[in-house]
């Protein structure tokens, strides 16, 4: 019985971190669309990583520099927002910080056919990006059903805040 468990447990363990769901990047006022790609890439006892790699499609005639348009990078979280569980113990608890990124909740929201995903906000100790996420348990892996990410230094704009829905 406690090999069954074992394998059973592997198995789920090595399930998230091999899962990988994609996004589709909403038009924006300086990008007509593109794809962001999210997969969990390593799971600890006590957190995970998942790696966000995007690339934006860009409107005719904008000067975004490549390293702008397409980039990855990678959020640390606690274990416990790979389940609903802890997104409810945020919404209860308040804001929290985890390796120097704070990690607050900002209630629940229809998101199409999902039905009160909790909205949250990561901001990260570096503010290069700040990345808001839509969890629906539904949803396989980090269960992110729309994603928001707002880069911080866009050469000649600024701030700039790209949209991302579920499109698997």
């Amino acid at each position: 019985m406690k090999a069954i468990v074992f394998a059973l447990i592997f198995l789920f363990s090595f399930q998230l971190v091999a899962s990988e769901i994609t996004h589709k990047i909403m038009p924006g006022d300086l990008h007509s669309g593109g794809t962001l790609k999210i997969k969990i890439i390593a799971e600890r006892q006590t957190d995970f990583d998942a790696q966000v790699s995007y690339k934006i499609i860009p409107r005719l005639f904008v000067p975004i520099s490549r390293s702008q348009r397409e980039g990855t990078f990678t959020a640390t979280l606690p274990i416990e927002y790979l389940d609903e569980r802890g997104y409810e113990d945020l919404a209860v608890g308040g804001p929290t910080i985890n390796q120097g990124a704070t990690i607050m909740h900002l209630g629940q929201e229809n998101i199409g056919r999902y039905n009160r995903a909790h909205h949250v906000k990561l901001i990260p100790e570096s503010k290069k990006w700040l990345l808001e996420a839509w969890f629906h348990p539904s949803v396989e892996s980090t269960g992110w059903v729309q994603l928001a990410i707002e880069l911080q230094n866009v050469p000649l704009v600024g701030k700039y805040k790209v949209y991302s829905k579920l499109s698997n």
